[in-house]
């Protein structure tokens, strides 16, 4: 059950364990809201679909369909896959006889009692942290640690693998000189992401570093702000607000160094795709960014907010191209032994089959 209807790193993360779990022959049906952007991705996969009213909460038939759908295809075990879908979906299965978990994406604090942890203590059977920060604030909310288990989400590392050979024209189609030093974002633009904290970050070091730009590829609420932020530096001409980039891969292709300055996060994907790409990076340390970097060895890792922090880390990789290039290999391999997509499924699915045994 998905309430969302947009698409991001977590709708991307559940396709991957609905391929694997359709591929090992369990069978599977999605409960969404109507317009919601991953039942495009359930048609191509052939999981069915249906549709009830899970972003009004209000509606008094949301709860007597949640309860159709219980009733007519039995569950063994419901998975709940973004917070609204815990609550709704979790009230309306009292009493239904499956077992429930959900996968936890955020490290927002979760408070206690029944506007918080109610949701995970008692509308589900357990939880999954895909990242050690998120474990421990199901923890603080009074999970019970053997009802929670770490999962690390993972990427397929083909699409980013030598992207970096294709730079100049990556460069090229994004309006990028080809003699620039690119540092990159790539994450909608919101608050929580900490643009803005990265533009001032790169106000502190343009002039050191003249070649320099910086490059935040996405869309979101903060486009005009941060845009305005930027002209307010002086520096309009070196700071490229694109909006969403299609294809992505350009992005990390184009780059010499990314940058995740976020105040809230999960395990980012986009820190991953980097990594896979053999970027070294410099972030903050938001949810599982610091899982993700090895600070001295694949990057470095900031506090979150500390733009003086940021800037510093910056400038170190662009006055060393080749530590750069070390960190960014080291990246790649620890990004190869722990964030695959075909670790992914089957860890998940050992979690729904513990499940099933109790």
């Amino acid at each position: 059950m998905l309430a969302e209807t947009g698409y991001s790193g977590g709708e991307s993360q559940l396709r991957l364990i609905l391929e694997h779990l359709l591929a090992q022959g369990h069978e599977n049906h999605l409960v969404l809201p109507r317009g919601a952007r991953f039942a495009e991705t359930a048609q191509q996969l052939g999981v069915p679909v249906t549709a009830a009213p899970l972003r009004r909460w209000w509606r008094p038939d949301l709860w007597f369909r949640l309860r159709a759908v219980y009733r007519r295809f039995a569950p063994d075990v419901i998975h709940f896959a973004c917070g609204r879908s815990v609550l709704l979906g979790g009230l309306a299965a009292l009493g239904v006889p499956a077992k429930k978990f959900t996968i936890r994406r955020i490290d927002y604090p979760i408070r206690r009692g029944w506007l918080g942890g109610f949701r995970y203590t008692r509308l589900c059977d357990h939880a999954i942290a895909i990242c050690e920060a998120i474990r421990q604030r199901l923890l603080a909310a009074g999970m019970p640690k053997e009802r929670i288990t770490l999962v690390y989400d993972g990427l397929d590392p083909a699409p980013w693998t030598g992207l970096q050979q294709g730079k100049a024209a990556a460069r090229t189609r994004l309006g990028i000189p080809a003699d620039a030093q690119v540092i990159a974002c790539a994450g909608v633009l919101r608050p929580r992401k900490g643009q803005h904290v990265l533009l001032d970050a790169f106000g502190k070091i343009a002039a050191q570093h003249p070649k320099a730009v910086l490059f935040l590829a996405g869309g979101g609420t903060e486009l005009e702000k941060l845009k305005a932020q930027a002209a307010s530096l002086g520096l309009q001409n070196r700071v490229y607000l694109p909006g969403p980039v299609r294809p992505v891969f350009d992005v990390y292709a184009a780059a010499d160094v990314f940058t995740m300055p976020s105040f809230h996060e999960g395990l980012c994907n986009a820190c991953l795709e980097a990594g896979f790409a053999a970027l070294p990076q410099v972030v903050s340390t938001a949810g599982g960014n610091g899982e993700i970097v090895q600070d001295g060895v694949t990057g470095a890792v900031v506090p979150s907010g500390d733009s003086e922090a940021l800037a510093g880390a910056l400038s170190r990789y662009l006055g060393n191209p080749a530590l750069g290039v070390a960190h960014g290999a080291a990246g790649r391999q620890r990004c190869l032994r722990m964030f695959t997509a075909d670790r992914l499924g089957p860890e998940i699915e050992a979690v729904v089959q513990r499940l099933v045994a109790q």
